[in-house]
Formats: structure tokens, C-alpha cells, sequence
């Protein structure tokens, strides 16, 4: 990975950690409409190791259903 591509994903992530967990989840389920990428599974990546840093117990209950939607996922933080 060139310096470029390490100081964008640094920058991403800067922005990711400002926003608030509903902000980041919306941001979550925006990616879902988005045609399957490389760049799309870094992003969606980043996104759920700001969630597992924010609510790790959360994070861990989503990914050990059988089918971890993004439904789950809001209910499992918002409604915590």
C-alpha cells in the first residue's frame, strides 16, 4: 500500500471516529446499495472496527447471528 493510499484510509477513519454510532451505522447501511468493490469492503471494513471499538460486546453479538443484517446491527447498538 503506497503512502497515498495509507494517509486516505488514516483520513477515513479521522472521519469515521467524529461521527456518532447512529451517523456511522447510517453510513453502514448506505454501503449496502453500492456495487461490491475493493474499495467498498475497505470502507465497510473501517467502519465496523470504529463500531467494534465503540460497543466490542455489540459487535461480537451482531457477527454470531446466523444472518447479521444491518437491522441487527441498529438494534444491537441503538437499542442498548
Amino acid at each position: 500500500m503506497g503512502n497515498m493510499t495509507k494517509n486516505a484510509e488514516k483520513n477515513a477513519r479521522a472521519m469515521l471516529s467524529r461521527l456518532s454510532t447512529e451517523q456511522l451505522i447510517k453510513e453502514f447501511d448506505m454501503t449496502e446499495d453500492v456495487p461490491i468493490s475493493l474499495e467498498l469492503s475497505m470502507v465497510r471494513g473501517w467502519i465496523m472496527d470504529e463500531l467494534e471499538k465503540r460497543n466490542p460486546e455489540a459487535f461480537g453479538k451482531w457477527l454470531d447471528l446466523d444472518y447479521p443484517d444491518n437491522e441487527s446491527l441498529r438494534n444491537l447498538y441503538l437499542n442498548a
